[in-house]
């Protein structure tokens, strides 16, 4: 067994998808301790706190991939609720329009303005008990987009889907980076590293160089 196929082993990984929006919630867990990770709490944030309890689990901290509001409506209560600090890329700050946002009629209980308590920078190595969590920044989606790699599991937000990419019409968006991000930064990972996007069901970067439409390999 390799050093990233038993850090697989030692994972639980728990997936929430809103009802609006199908954007993915993870609950990462260590099978071996109660701690744990949330990657991206949205409107489905009742249901992730409501395991976060029953499981007797401590929150580390909450991972962002990007500053959208699906996959950040859930962010505030969740730092409320736990005191787990909040791990974004600053970039996508500019991209919340907290009043806007605020009078959204889906928006989850306890949205407001946060802060970050830890800015994320590519490269950057981010302690999980002891495991390692790598930071790849991937801007095009948005500018301040980032994916979390944990040995061969990567939480890829809206830079990589199941045959797919990102939207890059919104603010912050823009074709060329993603292209190159995909191509340069993810495309670079081990063929077999599993992807869990955003929206949709999970892949591989293997599947998504043969077969994906839009940013074909090479």
């Amino acid at each position: 067994m390799t050093p990233a196929e038993a850090l697989r082993e030692t994972l639980d990984i728990s997936i929430f998808a809103d009802e609006l929006f199908g954007e993915n919630c993870f609950l990462i867990r260590r099978r071996d301790t109660t701690a744990a990770l949330v990657v991206d709490p949205g409107l489905q944030l009742e249901r992730v706190e409501r395991q976060l309890r029953e499981e007797r689990l401590t929150l580390e901290r909450i991972l962002v991939t990007h500053g959208h509001v699906d996959h950040v409506g859930g962010v505030p209560a969740l730092h409320q609720e736990t005191g787990a600090p909040i791990a974004m890329h600053p970039d996508d700050l500019v991209i919340l329009d907290w009043d806007q946002l605020g009078r959204l009629p889906f928006i989850p209980r306890g949205f407001g303005p946060f802060s970050i308590d830890l800015a994320l920078t590519h490269g950057m190595t981010l302690s999980f008990a002891d495991l390692s969590v790598r930071v790849l920044h991937a801007p095009g989606h948005t500018e301040g987009s980032v994916c979390f790699l944990f040995g061969l599991d990567c939480f890829a937000g809206d830079t990589l889907f199941q045959r797919g990419i990102g939207r890059t019409d919104l603010p912050g968006g823009d074709m060329r980076k993603i292209v190159f991000s995909i191509r340069e930064v993810l495309y670079a990972l081990p063929p077999k590293t599993v992807v869990y996007p955003g929206h949709g069901p999970r892949t591989t970067i293997e599947e998504e160089m043969l077969l994906n439409p839009f940013v074909p390999a090479g």
